[in-house]
């Protein structure tokens, strides 16, 4: 581990959030913090160390608790989970002034070291999570197993004009917006089931306006188009059905597409949070993706 990095006594475990459905996940946990480039980095891991491992990274403004329902299957078939705080988020505190996706993809090097995760590890994100997963496998290939990405779009593909317009006038939007309303709109579209709203407002609200400001101003400039790149892991990719936000659905049949051993899911009824909405369908799909022998069927499929 590198020498700036300071690895902290287990803590006690947080108490089990009352807004998801799950009530927490029921499988023990251990919590784990690590000091990280003017950061404290708080991760959750469960499962046997000799297992393979599968690292969790949530969507911008919510923190590690959006997993709730998948740590039960993705231990219970066997996997050791590894899910994390990114900083500005959660319990992770920071006193950096900026945020990057290729920041978080070191933190997140950073908990894995501290975790004595071994790889290759599967990169599991939600929205922001899936593009810090894509940019940890840019730096790292050799250490990643596979990627599942829910509701997100690739770093790597190219945009228009127009694209590139609306994310740069999202960042001056999202400053103008009360953030007690801009939290409860992004609730409401981002998750169907009522429970997942709740859970959403409650982490916008608690994680505060600073700090979703800084991260989406770093999301808003995570693209980088690659035309020549190509991901050679295999991939799941995973959306909901009514996932309205931005060109996420589109885009990610686009990232099929492009890759030769990526398959692409639409779950009914969900939204944005496909894992809170649908939670039995996404883990069904991730296990039965995690177990196959020889990595993704070939074929595209869409349910």
């Amino acid at each position: 581990m590198n020498e700036a990095m300071r690895h902290h006594r287990p803590e006690a475990s947080p108490p089990p959030s009352p807004l998801l459905s799950t009530g927490g996940t029921g499988v023990e946990e251990t919590a784990h913090s690590v000091d990280v480039s003017g950061a404290r980095l708080h991760y959750w891991t469960a499962g046997g160390a000799d297992r393979p491992a599968v690292a969790l990274t949530h969507g911008a403004g919510a923190d590690h608790r959006m997993f709730d329902p998948q740590i039960p299957a993705l231990v219970g078939a066997g996997y050791r989970t590894l899910r994390w705080d990114v900083r500005y988020h959660g319990a992770s505190a920071s006193s950096t002034g900026r945020f990057r996706t290729g920041y978080a993809a070191r933190d997140l090097g950073a908990v894995l070291d501290a975790a004595d995760v071994r790889r290759p590890v599967v990169l599991l994100g939600q929205s922001m999570g899936g593009n810090i997963a894509q940019e940890y496998l840019r730096r790292r290939p050799e250490e990643v197993a596979a990627l599942v990405v829910i509701g997100s779009t690739s770093s790597t593909l190219p945009i228009t004009r127009g694209e590139r317009r609306r994310l740069a006038f999202s960042r001056t939007l999202m400053r103008l917006l009360p953030y007690r309303r801009l939290t409860r709109w992004m609730a409401r579209s981002s998750a169907e089931d009522p429970g997942a709203q709740e859970y959403l407002r409650e982490a916008f609200a608690a994680n505060g306006r600073r700090s979703f400001l800084t991260t989406w101003d770093g999301m808003t400039r995570a693209v980088d188009p690659s035309p020549d790149y190509r991901v050679e892991k295999p991939e799941l990719l995973i959306c909901g059905e009514h996932d309205s936000t931005g060109n996420i659905r589109s885009a990610m049949e686009r990232w099929n597409e492009r890759d030769p051993n990526s398959e692409f899911h639409v779950i009914p009824g969900a939204g944005h949070v496909a894992n809170l909405d649908r939670p039995d369908e996404v883990n069904r799909l991730t296990v039965a993706f995690l177990r196959l022998p020889e990595g993704p069927r070939t074929q595209r499929d869409h349910d």
